[in-house]
Order: structure tokens, then C-alpha cells, then sequence
């Protein structure tokens, strides 16, 4: 495969070391970017030093490189610092490299091979970019379980957001989207997902070439509601309508979460119910990085 860089956004702690840990034996290097002011795109405090300490931690082959910059400046929607911020650390990603991963830190690879393999599919079909599903996981219970999001019925559910993949070089239109012709790997048997009911747009093309647990988990809402709090505050997409989402459905979803329907908080239909997750989901125990006792091991040799 061509040489494979990646940038990570300093900014969430959350599964920080599960995220960067599931691809770091797969790429050359990393460049990890922060705003100096230790801001997010709002203006909120967020916990830069704590993230780069982590990531300082994990990196036994040197593989990171740490660039500041101003990313919190007084814009007025924060998805302009967002954008920006992702731009400028995947054009210094992209020096020396044919391909750019672009995973955040609250997202984690079950099995990077796979996702290897997707980048050489695109790579053969002469594509720009890959975009990879995602489970998304809404809360976490008091009994250690986790609510995903699920389809009617309880069957899986599958987000399709964002190229997760560029090929060195690609401009971002929006956070981490672009123009380019991509390929939307799809998950085998999928049919219910939003993003799979309307045609095929310009310069996309789809292939079933995975099996659900081979698709991202995204640790979206699962936080405790002080995490979440912080996250809403320093979000691209903080708003009033974020903070009544978290006070009235979110916040009370652990005692009605099964009569919850249609709840995502901007465009509802696109999460249409909960159930306990199936999914394999990292986990810290005692301060120490750990995996459930149920998830295979991710430690994967060099391609």
C-alpha cells in the first residue's frame, strides 16, 4: 500500500489512546494539531494539555509530530474553525504521504485491516476518498452498558458521514469533507441506513465490502454529563437547540430511552431508536487502557 499518514485533533480525551492505538502500527506519522489559547472552535475551554500528554504517552516510535496554531477565533458559525482546523493539519499530513487517515479521537477501528484493504479498493478505482460507517453509541447505564443507535426494530444501525480517508493533498470543503469522487463502503446486507435510501450523488460511488463489526464505533453522546457538557461548549455544532436536546431528551433517555424515537438533535429521523449495544467497545479500567473481555485483540502486524 502508498505511504499512510494521519492527523488527530487534540482536543477530546475521550477513547483517545483506544482511537490512535487501532492505527498507529499502520502509519508513518501523525501530526497532532492544538490550538495554543487551549480552546475549541467556540471559544470554550477544552483540555489541549491532557490530550497531548496522552498522546506524548502512546507514542514509543516517535511517530508524532505537535503543531499549535489559532483555532478558537470569535467566527460566526464555529464549523469555519473546524474546517480550518482539519485543513491545516491535513495539508502538513498529506508532506511525504499518498494517503491521509482522518479519525477522531472519539472514534475507534474495530480491525484496521479492513479499512486498509477499503483504501486500496479506492486506490483501484482511481477515487479520492473513503468514507466508512459508523455505530454510533448514545449513552453509557449505570450497569456498564452502553445504548446504541439502532433502527426499528432494534436491528443495526449505520451512519455514513464523512470521508474518513483522503488522498494526500485533498482540499475540505466542510470538517471533513470534500468535492472529490469517493467511494461510500458500504456494510453488507445494509439497507435501512438514511444515507442509502436516495440515489448515488455526483462523484459517489458504493460497495458493500464489510460486515457490521467492522464499522467504526463513534462514541457520540455516551459521555458522563459533565464530558458531554464540556463537549457541547467547544462543539462546531454548539447551539441553544444542543442544550435543550441534552436537558430534555438526553439527560432523562436513561429511564424512557426504549420509547425514544427518532432523537438525533438536528435532523431526527437519522437516529430512529435505541438499543443495547452488541458492538465491541473499548473500555478504561483503573486508569489503564484495556479492551472488553469479549473484543479480540487489536495489536495487528505491519502490512
Amino acid at each position: 500500500m502508498d505511504r499512510l499518514s494521519a492527523y488527530v485533533l487534540a482536543a477530546d480525551p475521550t477513547w483517545l489512546e483506544h482511537s490512535v492505538q487501532s492505527y498507529y502500527p499502520h502509519v508513518e506519522k501523525i501530526v497532532v494539531s492544538y490550538d495554543t489559547a487551549g480552546k475549541g472552535w467556540t471559544g470554550a475551554p477544552i483540555p489541549v494539555d491532557e490530550c497531548i500528554r496522552r498522546l506524548k504517552a502512546i507514542d514509543g516510535d516517535r511517530k508524532m509530530r505537535f503543531v499549535g496554531g489559532n483555532f478558537s477565533s470569535a467566527v460566526k458559525d464555529p464549523m469555519e474553525n473546524d474546517t480550518r482546523q482539519r485543513s491545516v493539519a491535513l495539508n502538513l499530513a498529506s508532506e511525504d504521504a499518498d494517503w491521509v487517515l482522518q479519525i477522531d479521537t472519539d472514534e475507534w477501528i474495530p480491525e484496521a485491516r479492513c479499512l486498509l484493504e477499503g483504501i486500496e479498493k479506492v486506490q483501484s478505482l482511481g477515487l479520492h476518498a473513503l468514507e466508512w460507517p459508523m455505530r454510533v453509541l448514545y449513552r453509557k447505564l449505570a450497569t456498564g452498558q452502553f445504548l446504541e443507535v439502532c433502527a426499528n426494530g432494534g436491528l443495526a444501525h449505520f451512519e455514513y458521514i464523512a470521508p474518513v480517508v483522503v488522498r494526500a493533498g485533498s482540499r475540505l470543503v466542510h470538517s471533513r469533507r470534500t468535492n472529490e469522487k469517493f467511494l461510500r463502503a458500504v456494510v453488507r446486507g445494509d439497507q435501512r441506513s438514511i444515507q442509502l435510501q436516495s440515489p448515488c450523488a455526483s462523484g459517489e460511488f458504493r460497495e458493500e465490502i464489510l460486515d457490521s463489526a467492522q464499522a467504526i464505533v463513534h462514541n457520540s453522546w455516551a459521555r458522563s454529563p459533565a464530558e458531554l457538557r464540556r463537549k457541547i461548549r467547544s462543539w462546531g455544532h454548539s447551539g441553544r437547540r444542543a442544550w435543550v436536546y441534552y436537558a430534555t431528551t438526553w439527560l432523562p433517555s436513561v429511564w424512557f430511552w426504549k420509547q425514544l424515537k427518532n432523537m438525533h438533535p438536528f435532523f431526527g429521523e437519522v437516529w430512529p431508536a435505541l438499543r443495547i449495544a452488541d458492538c465491541l467497545i473499548p473500555s478504561e479500567i483503573q486508569g489503564e487502557t484495556h479492551l472488553e473481555e469479549r473484543t479480540p485483540s487489536i495489536a495487528l502486524q505491519r502490512r
